[in-house]
């Protein structure tokens, strides 16, 4: 009997419910992330402040959650769509936590996941191109507004389908709305 797809999506998005990084803050620092930094549950705020071996497990665990969500339901025999709606709800599930009263993190960790499993080559030359920029800019929203633009400029050269392209741009978009999301509940954000 096949999974439905109902179940695979909900699956996802408690997956990217899953808090890293406050179960992070709690283990290492005995501290709730979100009143720490600039609040955001996520790998960067872990790893300024709290430390870099905090942060690095953060933003592992949060590729590995995108990642297990597409490769979870290609296997479960759901369709290329829903395999790409079980991207979108990692990420969802990650930035609207139901486990922290859907306050959670911006996403790019489970993003990357979800995309490096998606399209492992291209996405792994974006963050190289990514990290080189952090390095020289030490900025880390140009770095990342690098790697964004340059991944959907490989997927668009490559001759990925529109529909691929669109959800790659979508999950994307999610950082931006995530950030808003942020300050409009008094969150900071910062560079």
């Amino acid at each position: 009997m096949a999974t439905p797809t109902w179940a695979v999506l909900f699956g996802a998005y408690l997956l990217g419910s899953i808090p890293s990084a406050y179960i992070a803050g709690r283990v290492f620092a005995r501290v709730d992330i979100r009143h720490i930094g600039d609040g955001n549950v996520g790998a960067r705020n872990t790893y300024r402040s709290i430390g870099r071996l905090p942060g690095v497990i953060v933003a592992l665990a949060d590729i590995a959650k995108g990642a297990l969500a597409v490769i979870m339901a290609r296997d479960l025999g759901q369709t290329d769509n829903v395999v790409l709606l079980a991207g979108l709800c990692v990420v969802l599930g990650h930035d609207l936590p139901i486990f922290l009263g859907l306050r959670g993190g911006q996403g790019m960790a489970a993003i990357v996941g979800v995309l490096g499993t998606l399209f492992p080559v291209l996405t792994g030359v974006a963050v190289i191109l990514m990290l080189v920029t952090l390095l020289f800019s030490h900025n880390w929203d140009l770095s990342c507004a690098v790697g964004c633009i340059a991944l959907l400029v490989l997927l668009w050269l490559s001759g990925q389908s529109a529909l691929r392209l669109g959800f790659a741009l979508l999950l994307e978009a999610t950082i931006g709305l995530s950030k808003l999301l942020q300050l409009r509940q008094g969150r900071g954000v910062t560079a």
